[in-house]
């Protein structure tokens, strides 16, 4: 679903900011209205009554059974005698009995210690989940032994049968009664037949349906959550992978190969023990025990599984140890004594501070309400500190003028919620308590959603358990951590545990309070060609909203926005940055809203300063392409230089002039596809994903072949291969929508608009999904295809349901995971008509994007400026194009419009080198090689504006590597003045007290004088011209700490 994003400065002068979706009507299958905490959700219940409907089957069965209901039944030995036994299950010597059940405990006991120690969903070592595992192991275990083996002398089965007038018959003899006088109270059923005594007379519990009912549904429920993706089992929905990442459980699908031979045979053994408990108990049904024995067994079990597995859920919120204290103990590795400030997450009672290493994010629950009070989001504090009083109440309710997390609407709260819930009845008040919370090292995932991740010790997370008692909904609010990069992600489910449907109005990941501050918001909007332009305003009364209507983020409105003081610079003052993650939600079917994550960064080192540390998160927490990290190769694009007039002929050509200029990676644009409606326009093909034979008469593996036949400059390593794709879409001229015309997305009869020559795939339908999984991948496996650039050329139209576009982008998630999980080594990037899907969802599956279809080098700097707000210039593709530029006409140098393309991590060429002038031709080669020198800078290195071209006609931008031992700067002049004279461009991100040579005169200044007197750039006569700049840290003994690159 579209994020709108709401900003709203109250009468009360406290400014709150959140992130809202929108959503459908959530159709949860629940049970009982109203249902107390106390109680099993709705799948554990379908799970526990599988064992009452057990018992009462297995009664039929004896009662209807013609042998069973004949055979002579021993109520004293509570079984059939052997040789009248109606089955080999009745005699109780039956194998199973004897080695399985009578020994229960300890096959109980074995499968939980073998699963729980090798399945990757508890964690690694003493995690917070392993140990609360054994911990509810020990309090079972513990019902069984006073049950069946001890309570403080004879077992409370024994107990109870005394109790209810059964004895050892024994003891009905004088000369016995005398004899034992002294040891009768403490004699039990195992002890009486060890003598030779029968024991009868009272109510004999079922011992067998107690074990295997306790055993086997121990096992279940520690089992269930941690291998399927059930919703209501505890915390199923979190696992730590094995190399410390912390995601959702629907990954387990993908881990069976990587668990290894230990972990798949744990698993089997587990369920094997819990399947044959509940064969034996059957049987046991069918042909022990009189039914009220078996009942009462039943009661028993379910009495010691309610107390350790239910009841503390309900626990009153004075009763701390449950499970909050618990978890926040086992999840961490500090001791009682370890100081405040080495805990990212501290919680003192329910005060919870939030550490990062320039940051602070504090909040605490309110004991008399349950609400939570948001107390400091900013720089570092080293003090809890309870919330000022913003206002006199007035007219006012008290709750409007409190600084709320999670606020609601409906309780006297004017501004806007974070939840609007509207019940079956229509009443929309929603009052969240808290419940408890647990504090988890690492990170949960997002069931079937894109989030940013961690490992233990990277991110540190607080989940913040509330109920809202009358109308059984509960809500988890999840706070993420990331100490390095002074970043804290948030989201939250909703559970329905009602009877009814419930409609989520409004959902915000991110809501929050600024107490009395004068703040100025900088965001993003833009058009086609006009990407990530930046307006900055005041933060005045009423509400500021964005949202896009397209489907995704759209290139008018990127779902990000910073929040600065009046003062804030570049590189001074306080900034908040916000990114609302993805723009869709979800209801998953067992009765859960899962919303997407909101990031929120602060710095203290201005706009700049937040830029930084969204960059170091989203490369290292966020995007999972193995290509994140990796220099890219320089490509050379068909389509500016070919468009739609491509051929196997023409292609190769190409193919073999950009070998001559050290092109790396050869990629085939639009049109190679389409047999009954071949590609030569836009007006046909799309969807028909098979190579047009009169283009290539023998399909693309011959075709692919002769361009890996060609060599990348003075190497012997293949040119790659890409391909361009858009598998969304359809052309009605096609032979997909001639079979599938339903398969787009529309509304009834209503026309069926077309963008483009275009109609939009309904990307929610599985059969749609299937289908370009399965073209995508015959394309990829039909030959040496390295890099795949994905297309995305109009908006969503007629949807039949409001729905329709958050489910249209869960079945794209679905499509592009599978997708890269198959083909991890083929470098994807995203496009939508340029930058117009540019969102932390796709970043998370693909490592580069295409930022703009402007390729005019001036326009594109600003672009690409704005662009770099949020997203890592390693993200960004961007490429030389011919000039005149096709859409402004403007004519620039070709080394101004190599430096700015340059600047992004994927750089190439989108021209005919053929067409080049001899000027342009004898510049390629120091321009491709200073491409390839920068790049791994451009990767891995930190980034900085320097002086931006809405404000300055000298922009420039810097480049420093992670370990500070080089830099790169690009310069630019935009046009000639006579006067004023240029003035220095200040650097930025140096070490001061150190020394740097640069090649611009070859000299070698301090860190301190090139950021504060700045380098003075001698610039010619003459409107678009570029320098780049190597600054090299010199050593103690004179030497540079890094060669400077040979371009």
């Amino acid at each position: 679903m579209a994020t709108r994003r709401k900003l709203e400065a109250s009468d009360s002068d406290n400014t709150q900011f959140s992130t809202s979706t929108s959503s459908d009507t959530m159709r949860p299958p629940t049970s009982s209205a109203r249902r107390s905490p106390f109680l099993p959700t709705r799948l554990e219940a379908q799970l526990i009554a599988i064992y009452p409907i057990t018992l009462l089957l297995g009664s039929i069965f004896s009662t209807l059974s013609p042998s069973t209901r004949s055979a002579p039944y021993s109520a004293s030995l509570q079984s059939h005698p052997t040789e009248f036994a109606p089955s080999y299950f009745a005699q109780k010597k039956n194998v199973f009995n004897v080695y399985f059940v009578k020994v229960g405990w300890f096959w109980t006991t074995l499968a939980f210690t073998f699963f729980v120690t090798l399945h990757p969903g508890f964690g690694q070592g003493a995690s917070a989940r392993r140990i609360r595992a054994v911990l509810r192991y020990g309090l079972v275990t513990t019902w069984w032994c006073f049950l069946t083996q001890w309570f403080f002398g004879p077992p409370l089965i024994d107990r109870g049968f005394r109790f209810t007038g059964g004895q050892c018959e024994l003891l009905r003899k004088s000369d016995a009664r005398e004899d034992m006088s002294n040891t009768r109270e403490y004699i039990t059923a195992a002890t009486c037949k060890a003598v030779g005594g029968t024991w009868k007379g009272g109510h004999d519990i079922s011992g067998h349906v107690f074990l295997l009912i306790l055993g086997s549904s121990l096992l279940w429920l520690e089992f269930l959550p941690a291998l399927t993706h059930v919703e209501g089992l505890r915390d199923g929905r979190l696992i730590t992978l094995p190399d410390g990442k912390v995601a959702s459980v629907a990954v387990e699908k993908e881990l069976v190969k990587e668990e290894g031979e230990a972990t798949a045979r744990g698993v089997k053994f587990a369920l094997g023990v819990a399947g044959l408990m509940w064969w034996m108990l059957l049987m046991t049904a069918a042909y022990f025990h009189t039914w009220f024995e078996k009942f009462t067994g039943l009661l028993v079990a379910f009495a010691g599984l309610w107390t350790v597995y239910f009841l503390p859920r309900g626990a009153s919120n004075d009763i701390r140890i449950t499970p909050a204290l618990l978890d926040a103990k086992a999840s961490t590795s500090h001791g009682p004594d370890d100081k405040v400030d080495e805990l990212t997450i501290k919680a003192a009672g329910t005060n919870f501070t939030l550490t990062a290493d320039g940051m602070s994010y504090l909040f605490h629950v309110d004991t008399k309400t349950g609400d939570l009070i948001s107390d400091h989001f900013g720089g570092p504090t080293t003090d809890f500190t309870p919330p000022a009083k913003i206002n006199p109440s007035g007219w006012v309710d008290k709750l409007g003028n409190t600084r709320r997390e999670f606020p609601d609407i409906g309780r006297g709260d004017f501004r806007l919620p974070a939840i609007h819930i509207e019940h079956a009845d229509g009443d929309t008040v929603t009052a969240f308590r808290y419940q408890s919370h647990e504090i988890v090292d690492g990170k949960p995932g997002l069931p079937k959603l894109p989030a940013t991740y961690g490992k233990v010790g990277d991110v540190t997370t607080v989940i913040v358990h509330m109920y809202d008692n009358v109308s059984d909904v509960s809500a988890a609010l999840s706070y993420s951590i990331f100490p390095r990069y002074n970043a804290i992600a948030r989201s939250f489910s909703i559970s329905n545990n009602g009877s009814s449907d419930i409609v989520i109005e409004r959902a915000s990941s991110f809501s929050t309070d600024f107490p009395n501050l004068e703040l100025e918001m900088i965001e993003p909007y833009g058009d086609w060609s006009h990407e990530f332009q930046t307006v900055k305003r005041k933060i005045d009364y009423g509400e500021t909203s964005f949202r896009s209507t397209a489907g995704y983020a759209s290139h008018l409105h990127n779902p990000f926005f910073t929040l600065v003081s009046p003062t804030t610079t570049e590189s001074t003052g306080e900034a908040w940055g916000l990114q609302f993650g993805v723009d869709c939600i979800r209801v998953a079917p067992g009765a859960t809203f899962q919303s997407p994550e909101a990031v929120g960064v602060y710095s203290s080192n201005g706009v700049g300063g937040m830029s930084r540390s969204f960059h170091d998160l989203y490369r290292n927490h966020l995007s999972r392409s193995k290509f994140t990290s990796q220099t890219r190769p320089i490509l050379l694009n068909s389509w500016e230089g070919l468009g739609f007039n491509i051929n196997e002929t023409s292609l190769v050509k190409l193919a073999g002039e950009a070998e001559e200029i050290g092109i790396e990676l050869f990629v085939m644009d639009d049109g190679w596809f389409g047999v009954e409606y071949p590609r030569n326009n836009d007006s046909m093909g799309l969807g028909d994903w098979t190579p047009n034979p009169a283009k290539f008469p023998s399909g693309l593996r011959p075709y692919v072949e002769q361009v890996n036949k060609f060599n990348i400059l003075n190497s012997t390593t293949p040119l790659q291969f890409g391909i361009w794709v858009e598998p969304e879409m359809v052309n009605p001229n096609s032979t997909l929508y001639k079979e599938h015309p339903d398969w787009v997305l529309h509304a009834g009869k209503h026309e069926r608009t077309l963008t483009r020559n275009q109609l939009v795939l309904n990307v929610g339908l599985t059969e749609v999904q299937d289908f370009i999984i399965d073209s995508v991948s015959r394309v990829l496996d039909s030959a040496n295809i390295q890099y795949v650039k994905w297309d995305n050329n109009r908006g969503m139209h007629e949807l039949a349901r409001p729905s329709d576009d958050y489910t249209y982008i869960l079945g794209l998630y679905r499509v592009i995971d599978t997708l890269t999980t198959k083909y991890p080594d083929v470098l994807f990037e995203g496009c939508a008509s340029g930058g117009g899907r540019f969102d932390p969802g796709l970043l998370h599956y693909w490592s580069q994007h295409w930022t703009s279809d402007n390729t005019d080098a001036s326009n594109r700097l600003t672009i690409q400026m704005g662009t770099s707000l949020v997203y890592p210039p390693s993200a960004m593709g961007c490429h030389v194009s011919a000039v005149p530029n096709q859409l402004t006409k403007r004519n620039i140098s070709i080394e101004y419009r190599g430096h700015v393309a340059m600047m992004c991590g994927s750089f190439g060429l989108e021209l005919n080198p053929s067409e080049l002038s001899a000027e342009e031709t004898a510049l390629i080669p120091s321009i491709m090689a200073e491409a390839k020198a920068v790049n791994p800078i451009v990767i891995s290195g930190h980034f900085y504006r320097l002086a931006h071209p809405d404000v300055s006609n000298w922009p420039g931008v810097q480049f420093v590597s992670a370990d500070g031992a080089q830099a790169v700067v690009f310069a630019f002049q935009q046009s000639y003045m006579v006067k004023p004279a240029a003035p220095p461009l200040k650097l930025q991100g140096l070490d001061p007290k150190a020394r740097y040579s640069n090649d611009l005169d070859n000299a070698t200044y301090s860190g301190a004088t090139y950021m504060n007197g700045g380098l003075n750039i001698p610039w010619p006569q003459g409107d678009y011209q570029s320098k780049l700049i190597w600054l090299n840290k010199v050593t103690a003994n004179g030497s540079q700490a890094r060669e400077a690159p040979i371009c």
